[in-house]
């Protein structure tokens, strides 16, 4: 009785395709997961939208089938985003372990309220943004859509294992471009192993300019494509460098290469 007189509880976040409400979840729900499928067209936008309207947007590119996505929200008001796309609108399980469909991974954020606060994050590596798990190996056919902390357009990147690869990896001044180096050449900044720093810097002064003139370094940061402000910051957390062991580069380009004695 008197039901419509009762408060509608607002939502913690809703999930917008294209500017359409296709998901929601209410505190009363926690924890929560909501597995929506859309069929997309390429340069579509998902939103995820908290109660104060704060909005964390992905661009997902060229992309185009059937989305079919994971929302979760824990009693953290953490909240964990993937997406596996495939040609069917029944999803198969089995597709994307198999290698016959692809995925994207979301960066993680924490709805307002929490008790951590996203900025805590601003500059860590991937690892800490929860877009890799220690222990767990991310499989090559996932996409890691990030959020660049100042300007806060997002931008889809490759990871790749290093430590698995037997390279290391420099960033170029720029941010624009990626080189690997095997590391059976001296001062390579394998996985995990802090390089020599005599070895480190006669490779660094071997290495070839990048494509846009500038130079690739050790310490430099990943930066956003679009602003280029520092993402994963090695000024700001140099002790970040050697446990990211992942090296990464953006959808679209090439990963250099680096062979010995050029």
């Amino acid at each position: 009785m008197f039901a419509f007189l009762r408060r509608k509880e607002l939502s913690l976040l809703v999930v917008k395709l294209n500017g359409k409400a296709v998901c929601s979840i209410a505190a009363a729900e926690l924890p929560c997961e909501k597995n929506p499928a859309i069929q997309l067209e390429a340069n579509s936008v998902l939103e995820l939208i908290d109660a104060k309207g704060h909005s964390h947007r992905h661009e997902l590119g060229e992309s185009t089938g059937w989305f079919h996505f994971s929302i979760r929200v824990h009693p953290n008001l953490a909240c964990q985003a993937d997406c596996v796309i495939t040609d069917a609108r029944e999803y198969d399980p089995d597709a994307f372990s198999e290698g016959r469909a692809r995925g994207i991974r979301f960066q993680p954020f924490f709805i307002s309220g929490a008790s951590v606060a996203n900025d805590k994050l601003y500059g860590q590596g991937l690892f800490a943004r929860g877009l890799h798990f220690s222990g767990n190996i991310t499989p090559g056919n996932t996409i890691l859509s990030c959020v660049c902390d100042r300007c806060k357009r997002s931008f889809q990147i490759h990871s790749y294992h290093s430590g698995f690869s037997s390279t290391g990896y420099f960033y170029s001044d720029s941010g624009r471009f990626t080189i690997t180096v095997h590391d059976r050449v001296p001062g390579c900044p394998a996985a995990l192993a802090q390089p020599d720093p005599v070895h480190l810097a006669t490779l660094e002064a071997k290495l070839p300019r990048a494509p846009d003139g500038t130079s690739y370094r050790y310490a430099n940061p990943f930066r956003c494509p679009h602003c280029s402000a520092p993402y994963i910051d090695f000024d700001a957390y140099p002790k970040n460098r050697q446990t990211e062991y992942y090296g990464n580069y953006f959808v679209g380009s090439e990963l250099l290469r680096y062979e010995f004695g050029d």
